[in-house]
């Protein structure tokens, strides 16, 4: 009888030589190949034994058949190590091990605001990797955020735990928390007991507000020697993906004009990093002027060039040239809001890939890049824009490049990637219109309706009568779909799915929202846009939460998939592909058609 002891990571097999006595023969560490002859699930699993000589104490002891000397049974039951941050969380699952054919090298690429649609409608355009995406990848086309926050920081940290907002605690960018009787405003990675490294003072950010452990931690505790690296052209975009791990996370702060990381992760910046901020990055840095590089012959497919509600208003139209601001101080805000911050940032991907040796050895390694001037831009001129429609084109080309350095440096077959999106976004108001769709920008007028009404809550000292007056004036409002006591919301059954939703972004004592404070929550008809030029994102609709899902790499089929997908199914099928254990109380589940058998 052989018997297979599993503490986290650490995997010994021992061989009964006498009913209570046992003899080491293998540890996981020394002895990877065994892994392939795993099988899915365990004949039996036990409490832990004590007499097993020169055993670290046991978690989980999986019972094994031999018959020829080959191992034909035992599943992954290993507990996960990951921070168990949510009281309650159960942290194994059942998984199929790993083999020799699992990548070595695991790439989430969130393009910001990338609404599915979009990789559609340039399709024949495409040259580079969103063309080889859909040429060689597996897309679930109707793939979705599954809550109504549909914002950056919240899609992140979806991705990153495989759990809905209300279970990670990560419900908006920005929150508010009641603190000693008053409301403060909270960060999503704000953390004052850290320092951005190098800059002395500075405020510093970490994954404390994060409230679930995350793929990259059930990777580093199922294999110690993995490594972890993140980098984004904005904080939060970095810091959720890579969980609670101390990995290697840098994003891009303006303010400091280079990539930055904080004391949370390391003291200081390895000389690669220093090299890149003082060599490439600068390369970047001189291109002060966004020229359009979509052919003529092909601009009828995007909006016209000028437009009153892009951009200023006023410099709306190409090309874009950081001279004609007229704010020298503006430079790194301007800078980031065009194609050079993705082409940066995939730039330092490869710096990671290189200097981190990532994908390179037996323990396989994770990475995080998340692309932020699709979101940048789309905000600013919209998803049909002209500058969209460049960034688009510009970003095909960069990210067939950095593909092809995956596989030069890698290796064709060593690393799986996945393409997806934190976000979509509303068309323009105006586009819609045109369309003889729904589209409206509010008025001050309306904007003063509803300040109002909530003023009227407010002063109101009895503050659930206030609460409940409020939730029936709003629900009389044209503008207004749905409104909810946030209690009720809470507690009770949805009785609809915009509701279901909703409740799944709220999160005890973490209040995000117009009316959140007053114990209120609503939501406005699809079509409806708060501000006054430019679009945005956040609400429950489709529009807001479609995005792209497709994976692509060795042993995956090309193909398209209508089945129903959801953005918190990433952690568990990378979970998956590799092989390690992973908490078996997800909101996610496992897309088994892209994970290898």
């Amino acid at each position: 009888m052989i018997l297979c002891c599993l503490e986290g990571p650490r995997i010994c097999l021992w061989v009964t030589t006498a009913p209570t006595e046992y003899k080491l023969i293998a540890e996981r560490d020394e002895n990877r190949v065994l892994r392939k002859f795993w099988k899915r699930f365990c004949e039996s699993c036990g409490p832990g034994r004590k007499d097993h000589p020169n055993e670290i104490p046991v978690k989980r002891i999986l019972r094994v058949a031999s018959v020829g000397g080959a191992v034909i049974g035992a599943a992954f039951c290993a507990a996960s190590q990951a921070p168990a941050l949510e009281s309650g969380t159960a942290t194994s699952s059942p998984v199929a091990a790993a083999d020799s054919t699992a990548p070595k090298l695991v790439v989430m690429l969130v393009v910001d605001q990338l609404r599915a649609d979009l990789l559609d409608r340039y399709a024949d355009l495409y040259t580079g990797g969103f063309k080889r995406l859909r040429d060689q990848g597996y897309s679930y086309v109707n793939a979705a955020h599954d809550h109504s926050s549909t914002e950056t920081a919240v899609g992140h940290a979806s991705l990153a735990t495989g759990v809905h907002p209300n279970r990670h605690g990560v419900v908006s960018n920005v929150w508010y928390e009641m603190y000693n009787g008053a409301w403060k405003q909270v960060i999503s990675i704000d953390d004052s007991t850290v320092q951005i490294v190098g800059v002395p003072g500075r405020l510093g950010a970490s994954p404390r507000h994060l409230m679930r452990p995350g793929f990259a931690e059930w990777l580093v505790a199922a294999n110690p020697q993995s490594k972890v690296a993140s980098v984004a052209g904005k904080d939060r975009s970095a810091i959720h993906p890579a969980a609670h791990t101390k990995g290697f996370v840098y994003w891009f702060d303006g303010g400091a004009g280079r990539f930055v990381t904080s004391t949370y992760y390391r003291s200081a910046d390895p000389d690669w990093v220093t090299a890149f901020n003082s060599g490439p990055l600068q390369s970047h840095r001189a291109d002060t002027v966004w020229n359009l590089q979509a052919p003529a012959s092909v601009l009828a497919r995007a909006n016209a060039d000028t437009s009153t509600v892009e951009g200023d208003g006023v410099l709306s139209y190409f090309p874009h040239r950081f001279s004609d601001l007229g704010r020298p101080e503006s430079f790194w805000p301007w800078w980031i809001g065009t194609p050079n911050i993705d082409a940066a940032t995939l730039d330092f991907a490869e710096a990671m890939v290189s200097s981190l040796e990532l994908g390179r050895d037996d323990a396989p390694d994770f990475l995080n890049v998340s692309l932020s001037a699709t979101d940048a831009i789309g905000h600013g001129y919209g998803p049909h824009s002209r500058e969209q429609f460049d960034n688009l084109l510009r970003l095909d080309r960069e990210l067939g490049q950095f593909f092809d350095y995956l596989d030069s440096k890698v290796g064709k077959g060593r690393w799986t990637i996945m393409l997806t999106a934190d976000h979509g976004v509303l068309d323009m108001p105006e586009d819609l219109v045109k369309r003889r769709q729904y589209g409206h920008r509010i008025t001050p007028a309306e904007v003063e309706q509803l300040n109002n009404l909530r003023a009227d809550a407010m002063a109101n000292p009895d503050k659930r009568a206030g609460a409940r007056k409020l939730v029936a004036d709003l629900k009389k409002l044209p503008l207004v779909a749905d409104a909810w006591l946030r209690d009720d919301l809470m507690k009770g059954q949805p009785t609809d799915s915009f509701a279901v939703l909703q409740k799944r972004s709220l999160y005890e004592g973490r209040l995000e929202g117009w009316v959140a404070r007053e114990g209120v929550e609503f939501r406005f008809k699809p079509g409806i846009l708060t501000l006054p030029r430019g679009t945005n994102h956040g609400s429950t609709y489709w529009y807001d939460r479609h995005v792209p899902m497709i994976f692509m790499g060795g042993g995956i089929p090309a193909g398209k998939d209508p089945s129903r997908a959801a953005t918190v199914d990433m952690a568990p099928t990378f979970a998956a592909m590799l092989g390690i254990p992973y908490p078996k109380d997800l909101d996610g589940k496992v897309l088994s058609a892209v994970v290898r058998r």
